[in-house]
Order: structure tokens, then sequence, then C-alpha cells
């Protein structure tokens, strides 16, 4: 029997909320304590906490499958296997180093390149949200269903520009672009530096959308699946993703970002 008839989508999952749980515990402590161990930077925050999350996350997978392939943001990939785990320790450091409530510890599991399960879990509020390829997504155990009777025009959507857009010129204008546009086309845009955080608000429906830039891989798996998880239709294209309660609401934003 191979590895893939081994390990089903349950045991993935039970697996990804006790390692999200686990980076996400240790944050909530180190959060209440005030004081933040970290290196500053003209576009990123690198904190102790980081590493020391990633550590707790990894170890509760290594646990339970020793031979998956391993993808953390601090520490790169270790491994080579059809099954690849995909950690953000801390979705979030920036708010996490200025003392703002809002962040995340995200874990996605690929088989073969696709995503089939994530688990993004915020500490503070304890919000815990589960996703699973064909089954659908749950936030505390209970099923999510997005959806706004909010039309776009008094809505808010989410922003999120990745790293590398960040640190290229050319892209970075771009971004700048974007964002003009959806603040034309929306009463607010929010860039709250937690893309997970975004994400789980998406999937609740309470943001209209989200639109993403070259976002990172590291909450991107894991909120994808999450929105796709709990009916948000979305739409990728040159680097761009847009997600919303409905196909016309997705159309309306991507339309107003895609120029």
């Amino acid at each position: 029997m191979n590895e893939s008839e081994r390990v089903s989508q349950r045991a993935l999952a039970d697996v990804a909320t006790r390692a999200a749980r686990a980076g996400g515990d240790y944050l909530a402590d180190e959060f209440r304590t005030g004081h933040v161990e970290a290196e500053y930077s003209t576009d990123d925050v690198k904190a102790v906490a980081d590493r020391e999350a990633e550590a707790r996350v990894l170890d509760a997978i290594r646990a339970e499958f020793p031979g998956h392939a391993l993808h953390g943001e601090e520490s790169g990939r270790q491994g080579d296997s059809e099954y690849e785990w995909v950690v953000d320790p801390l979705d979030g450091t920036n708010n996490f180093a200025s003392g703002l409530p809002a962040f995340a510890t995200a874990v996605a599991v690929l088989h073969d390149g696709d995503p089939v399960v994530s688990a993004i879990y915020e500490p503070l509020p304890d919000t815990l949200y589960v996703a699973r390829d064909g089954v659908g997504a749950t936030v505390n155990g209970d099923p999510l269903s997005t959806g706004s009777d909010v039309a776009l025009d008094n809505g808010t959507v989410s922003f999120v520009v990745g790293l590398p857009a960040v640190r290229d010129e050319t892209l970075s204008a771009r971004a700048d672009e974007i964002e003009r546009a959806l603040g034309d086309r929306v009463k607010r845009v929010v860039t709250t530096w937690s893309p997970c955080v975004d994400w789980g608000l998406v999937a609740r429906g309470a943001l209209e959308g989200i639109v993403c830039f070259h976002p990172d891989v590291y909450e991107q798996y894991a909120g994808e699946l999450l929105a796709r998880g709990a009916g948000v239709a979305s739409r990728s294209e040159n680097g761009i993703y847009v997600g919303a309660a409905d196909g016309a609401t997705r159309d309306a934003l991507f339309d107003a970002v895609r120029n």
C-alpha cells in the first residue's frame, strides 16, 4: 500500500488542526507578555516568535507524518514526498510585533501539488478554520457558507500584496494602481497585513471580497482552499486572485482591477 492510500483527508485535517493550534497557542502566550524580540526592515518584520512557532508546528506534523515534505516560511523546504505541508507560523508578524491583535497560524497540506486540507487558527479569539477539498469548510466545527447582502459600492474588500510584489518596483507600482481602482469601486479597502485573518472574514461573508496580487504561497494555499470550501467564487489571472461570495461580485471586482 502506498502512502497516498494510507492517509485520509480526515487524518490530515486532524494533524493540521493540532499543528496550527500548537503554533497559535504559543503565539498567544508570547503576545500577552507584551515583549517581542524582532528585527525590522523597510518591508518586513522577523520575530523570534516566528521561528519558535514554526518549530512547534513542524514538530506536530513530524510526530505523525515523518516522511512527508515540509515547507515552512522560516525554514524553507525539507524532504521530498507526494505530500507537502506548507506552513506560515505567524501570519501577521508586523501586527504581532506592534501589539495589534490580528494574526494567525496557517497550515496547508498539498498532495501532488494540489491543496487538499488547510487549517487556519487565530489564537486570540480562539477561532479555528478547517477546509477539506471537496468536503467543505468549518469555523469552530460549524459549517461555513459565505454570503453578503451588502452591495459592492457599500462594501469592504481586502487587498493583499505579496512580498514579491512589494519588493519589485514595477509590481509595487501596479499594486498601487490596483488599490486605487478598488477604492473607486468599493466603500473601503482594508490591508490588514494578515491575509489569513482576511480569508476567514471572506469565508464567513463578513467582507464582500478579497483581491490578492502576487500573494505568498504560505497564506494563499490555506486561504484559497478555505474560501473554496465556503463557496467563494474566484478567478485568477496574471498574478491577480479575486474572490467574492458570488460570481457577479467576483466579476465586478476583477473588471475593476484588471486594467
